[in-house]
């Protein structure tokens, strides 16, 4: 019999360190305990040193402790430490605890109100460096993924903003923002003041004047003063409104103080969103701004003709190498001059390559493309992807383009190696396409010239007889993902220079109402 439990007990622990998520982690601990008839236990979450009842498993309790205080004494298990704690009128016995760390950072902790039995304590004792290897290792990658879901959020939010770049006009973008504030954060109500005129959505002036206050204080005083973008909760009274929450967007460049109530969002609007969030309308309203001084200007049609030719000179609408004729990109503004950018060069055996997208349409997009050209004119060595990228983006951010960003596709084939090294800034995921399967290149960091970014490279493997496809989202216009990457495979049989073309002919039936920039480059290998 005892060697049949202990044949139990090593099958329960190896469940147990198996677990592929937190949750399941400390149920099957919880489930292992019980099923040994050990109830006087609790389970803490562990966060700092601060410890409360763990989320996954019912308590009677709430409390908070120091990880001390629950007899932490820089082992993993601690037996015979006899303290009681007390959390207002109610006062509990340790007797043992077991804590789960590694690299000193301790997660979780049980604590035991009685002696462990003998066999249990020293399976425990055996087992416990591998729980605390695991269930920091499961901490760790849940929180890493919290995070990129968090910033996909993020870069998704950015996306969805460019509704607001197409505005040329300032009161569209005040009419434009409001609307899409609305819509994207659920909010209940939305305001604007612009040179002290009130613009609203679901609420009139007269009441941020008479019937919404902040710190005794009319918000209509609060909202004009603000100088900087915040959210608050629980700060804004009304005896009209039931108020929760307010998120205050303050615009410098063109002045405008936006207020939002009761928003619902998935994205934390910490400083940094918030930041992100005025960046969007400062984009916006500088893009009107400077529209309405180019009007103003009324530059006549010959220059921006001129103009045009100039900057096309820097980007070229198709690239080719002679010597290779499984490489091909294009690049059809749906203006004279457009703000995407494709590029290719050769180093050796090394194919070096650029696709690119900066905000917004027209000529001021355009002249960043130029920067771009210079920078790629200059790519000298394939040998240092991550350093020549993080310098085109340090350039952008000294240059302070607060209108632009760039969402941007780097690449390196290396023929000797079949292997692909990239990095993506906020672009489109690019594909790598074969008859087995599809593989996504997503990206990992913002768009270049918004923040300074540690950029690290990504490698893959690419199977002979692939496809490598990577566009700007002019493509997207005009199909979904799926579907056009169908339509891509099923043109994989003829030559990229065909693909490329034939993609802009079966997508852009009418080229007068091309929406926008239509960028793609198509690498066989």
């Amino acid at each position: 019999m005892e060697k049949n439990n202990d044949s139990n007990i090593n099958f329960d622990l190896l469940k147990i360190i198996s677990s592929e998520t937190t949750e399941e982690f400390i149920k099957q601990i919880n489930a292992l305990l019980n099923s040994h008839n050990i109830y006087a236990f609790r389970i803490w979450d562990v966060r700092g040193n601060v410890c409360e009842p763990c989320s996954y498993i019912p308590s009677d309790l709430y409390a908070t402790f120091d990880i001390y205080e629950l007899g932490f004494k820089d082992e993993d298990f601690s037996s015979n430490i006899n303290i009681d704690i007390s959390y207002f009128d109610v006062t509990y016995h340790i007797h043992t605890a077991l804590f789960f760390r590694n690299n000193n950072r301790v997660t979780h902790v049980i604590t035991f109100e009685h002696q462990l039995p003998k066999e249990i304590e020293e399976h425990i004792k055996l087992i416990a460096p591998y729980f605390g290897r695991r269930a920091v290792e499961l901490f760790s990658k849940e929180r890493q993924m919290d995070l990129y879901i968090d910033y996909q959020k993020k870069v998704d939010f950015v996306k969805r903003a460019s509704i607001i770049f197409m505005a040329l006009e300032l009161q569209e973008v005040i009419s434009m923002s409001l609307s899409f504030f609305m819509e994207v954060f659920s909010a209940d109500a939305v305001c604007v003041y612009y040179n002290d005129e009130f613009y609203g959505i679901g609420l009139e002036e007269d009441d941020l004047e008479n019937n919404i206050t902040i710190n005794d204080f009319p918000i209509s005083d609060y909202l004009k003063n603000l100088d900087d973008t915040i959210f608050i909760e629980n700060e804004v009274v009304s005896p009209k409104f039931n108020i929760k929450n307010t998120f205050f967007i303050y615009d410098k460049v063109a002045n405008l103080h936006f207020a939002l109530f009761n928003i619902i969002v998935d994205i934390v609007p910490d400083k940094d969103f918030s930041s992100l969030v005025s960046s969007i309308v400062s984009i916006a309203t500088e893009n009107a701004l400077n529209h309405e001084a180019l009007t103003k200007f009324k530059i006549v049609e010959t220059e921006i003709a001129y103009t045009a030719d100039i900057l096309n000179k820097f980007v070229k609408k198709n690239i080719f190498l002679e010597e290779n004729p499984n490489v091909y990109g294009i690049s059809y503004p749906a203006r004279n001059a457009g703000g995407d950018f494709v590029h290719m060069l050769k180093k050796g055996n090394d194919y070096l390559f650029c696709v690119a997208d900066v905000c917004g349409k027209g000529y001021s997009a355009a002249v960043l493309t130029v920067v771009l050209s210079v920078f790629m004119s200059k790519f000298n060595s394939s040998d240092n992807l991550t350093k020549q990228v993080a310098d085109i983006n340090e350039f952008l951010i000294s240059k302070n383009f607060s209108d632009r960003f760039i969402t941007s596709f780097f690449g390196i084939y290396r023929e000797d190696t079949a292997e692909l090294e990239y990095i993506s800034c906020g672009h489109d995921p690019a594909a790598v396409l074969n008859d087995n399967k599809i593989e996504y290149l997503t990206s990992d960091y913002m768009p270049m010239g918004i923040m300074s970014e540690e950029y690290k490279s990504k490698k893959l493997k690419v199977d002979k007889n692939s496809l490598i496809f990577v566009y700007t989202d002019g493509l997207i216009e005009y199909s979904s993902l799926d579907d056009l990457l169908c339509l891509v495979k099923a043109l994989s049989k003829n030559s990229p220079k065909d693909i490329a073309e034939d993609l802009y002919k079966e997508l852009v039936t009418d080229t007068t109402l091309q929406r926008d920039d239509f960028t793609c480059l198509i690498m066989k290998v």
